[in-house]
C-alpha cells in the first residue's frame, strides 16, 4: 500500500519537478517509496538524473533495500543495472583516457567510438549486476562497495586495459604478420555463414562435450569410492561450480574465502584457512589428473598436447610431463631449445626420457621475449635472470635496444649476451608503427630501413608490383632483405 501512495504522490508532482526521466523513478519508488522525500528536498531536483538521486541515496542505503526486498529484488537490482551501474559507466569510459587513445590511433571514427563506450558499458554493468548479486547472497556486511563510484572506476580500468590487450593480440595475430595476395580468392566468399554448423566444430563440439561428461562421471566415482580422500575433490566441486555434492550448485564458483566457509575448513587465521584451501585444491587436481592418465587417456592426450618447453611454468612440466626437480632445473637453465630433441643433445634429460615427453605433448619452438612488454615472470624462467635483475628491467622500460639496458647499468655485457641467446629482444615502437607503400617510396626511404644499395636500386626500376610473390620472384626468395621488406612495407594499389 506504501508503494502505491508513493507513487500517486509522485505523479502529482511531476510537473514541478520537471524530471527527465520521471518514468524511471516511479518505477524506483515502487520499490523504496521512502526515498520520494528526499527528492522533493534536495536543491535542484529538478535536474537530478537517476544516476544522480541512486548516487545521492548511497551505496550502503542501496544495499541494504536490495538486501530487504526479498523475492522484488531481482526487479529492482535491474533498475540498479539499467539506471545507475550503466549510466556512470558510460560517462567513466567514455573519459577514459586510455581508451580514446587506443581507439584514436587506430583511426575509429568519434561516433564509432562512442558505440564502442556503449558496448563495453552494457558488458561491464552485466558483470556489476551479478558481482551485486553475489553480495547480497553472501550477506556480507561491506558488500555496498561494489555500489561505490571507486569501486567501478576501478573495473573499468581493467576492462579497458583487458579490452586493449585483446583488440592488440588480435591485430598481431591477423593484420601484422599476415601475407596478403589480392590475387587470392576473397576468404568472404568460402566462409559459413554459421560457423556452429560446421562439420568440423560439431565434431569439435561432440568431442569436448563427451570428454567432460567422462571426466564428471570419474568425478562422481571418485567422491563414492570409500577409500578416495573427499575434502580435496569437495575443493573442486565447489570452487568450480560442479554440483557433484551438497555443497555447491552447478554453475556456481566459489572463491577461496566462500569455499573455506562452506567446507568449514580451520585454522588460525583467514589467510592460513585460504593456504590451506590452496593445498587441498593443488592435491585435488593431482588426483584428476592421475585419473585422467591412468583411465582417460584419450582426454589427456587431447589437453596436453603442444605444451612449448621454452614457455611452460615449473608447475606444467611437473604437473603435465611428469619432469623431475633436477630436470626442470637443467631446462630453465638451458633455455631456449630450438627442438624437443635438445633437451637430449645439452643434457637436461637422458635419451630414455625423449619418447615419454613427446608422448605427453612435449614441444620445442624459440619464441621471442620481447623485454618492453614481457612480465618478471617471463625475464626470470625465460631469459634466467634473477627475481632483482628482472624488476629493474620492469621498473625502467622501455628500451630502445639491448645495448641501452647495459648502458643504464640494469645488466652486464655478459648477461645482456645470454638474453640474446636466450630470445631477448627489444623492439622499435617508432619501427612497428610505421609501414610505406614500396610502389611508391623514395630510395632514401628504402635506404633508411636498412635495405642495401643493390636492393633498393633493383626495386625502384622494376616496380610496381602487384602481389609479393611477383616482388619475390624479382628479388630471389633467398634474399636476406626479404624479411624486413614484408614488415616495413606494403604494396599499394597502382592505377594501369
Amino acid at each position: 500500500m506504501r508503494s502505491g501512495t508513493g507513487s500517486s504522490r509522485f505523479q502529482s508532482q511531476s510537473a514541478t519537478l520537471m524530471l527527465s526521466s520521471s518514468t524511471e523513478f516511479r518505477e524506483v519508488f515502487q520499490f523504496a517509496p521512502e526515498w520520494e522525500p528526499l527528492l522533493r528536498n534536495w536543491d535542484g531536483a529538478d535536474r537530478l538524473g537517476m544516476s544522480d538521486f541512486l548516487n545521492r541515496v548511497g551505496a550502503r542505503a542501496i544495499f541494504l533495500k536490495a538486501q530487504g526486498l526479498g523475492p522484488t529484488k531481482e526487479g529492482f537490482i535491474r533498475l540498479l543495472r539499467d539506471h545507475y551501474y550503466l549510466p556512470i559507466l558510460q560517462k567513466m569510459l567514455g573519459s577514459n583516457q586510455n581508451l580514446r587513445r587506443f581507439l584514436t590511433q587506430r583511426y575509429v571514427a568519434f561516433e564509432d567510438q562512442k558505440g564502442q563506450s556503449i558496448s563495453l558499458a552494457v558488458e561491464i554493468a552485466s558483470k556489476m549486476e551479478g558481482v551485486l548479486i553475489k553480495q547480497l547472497a553472501s550477506g556480507a556486511e561491506d558488500g555496498f562497495k561494489v555500489l561505490l563510484p571507486a569501486y567501478m572506476q576501478r573495473t573499468v580500468h581493467n576492462a579497458v586495459i583487458d579490452f586493449i590487450r585483446l583488440e592488440a593480440s588480435w591485430e598481431k595475430s591477423t593484420l601484422q604478420d599476415v601475407h596478403l595476395d589480392p590475387e587470392q580468392d576473397d576468404p568472404r566468399s568460402t566462409v559459413a555463414d554459421d560457423l556452429s554448423v560446421t562439420p568440423e566444430n560439431q565434431v569439435i563440439s561432440s568431442e569436448q562435450v563427451s570428454q567432460l561428461n567422462q571426466l564428471r562421471t570419474h568425478l562422481t566415482q571418485m567422491l563414492k569410492d570409500a577409500a578416495t580422500p573427499k575434502e580435496p575433490l569437495m575443493v573442486i566441486d565447489c570452487m568450480f561450480g560442479l554440483g557433484l555434492t551438497q555443497h555447491s550448485v552447478s554453475g556456481q564458483e566459489m572463491t577461496m574465502r566462500e569455499c573455506c566457509e562452506k567446507l568449514n575448513i580451520q585454522a588460525e587465521t583467514m589467510p592460513r584457512r585460504i593456504a590451506r584451501c590452496q593445498v587441498l585444491l593443488d592435491k585435488g587436481l593431482e588426483m584428476v589428473r592421475q585419473r585422467i592418465y591412468k583411465q582417460l587417456p584419450s582426454i589427456a592426450e587431447c589437453w596436453q598436447r603442444g605444451l612449448n618447453v621454452n614457455t611452460a611454468s615449473r608447475r606444467e612440466l611437473t604437473q603435465q610431463l611428469g619432469m623431475t626437480e633436477g630436470e626442470i632445473e637443467r631446462l630453465i637453465k638451458g633455455r631456449q631449445f630450438a627442438s624437443i630433441d635438445e633437451l637430449v643433445s645439452t643434457g637436461v634429460i637422458k635419451p630414455s626420457r625423449i619418447a615419454e615427453l613427446k608422448h605427453k605433448g612435449a614441444t620445442g619452438a624459440f619464441v621471442p621475449v620481447e623485454l618492453n612488454t614481457c612480465t618478471a615472470r617471463d625475464i626470470q624462467d625465460i631469459l634466467g635472470l634473477t627475481k632483482e635483475q628482472a624488476q629493474k628491467l620492469v621498473s625502467e622500460r622501455p628500451f630502445k635496444d639491448l645495448q641501452e639496458i647495459v648502458a643504464k647499468g640494469l645488466v652486464s655485457k655478459t648477461d645482456a649476451e645470454q638474453l640474446a641467446r636466450r630470445g631477448g629482444v627489444v623492439k622499435s615502437k617508432v619501427a612497428d608503427s610505421r609501414r610505406f607503400d614500396l610502389n611508391r617510396v623514395s630510395i632514401d626511404e628504402i635506404l633508411s630501413l636498412g635495405i642495401d644499395n643493390e636492393t633498393a636500386n633493383l626495386i625502384l626500376k622494376i616496380r610496381p608490383f602487384l602481389t609479393w610473390s611477383e616482388l619475390e620472384e624479382s628479388l630471389g626468395a633467398d634474399n636476406r632483405d626479404w624479411a624486413v621488406l614484408r614488415q616495413k612495407f606494403f604494396l599499394g594499389i597502382v592505377s594501369a
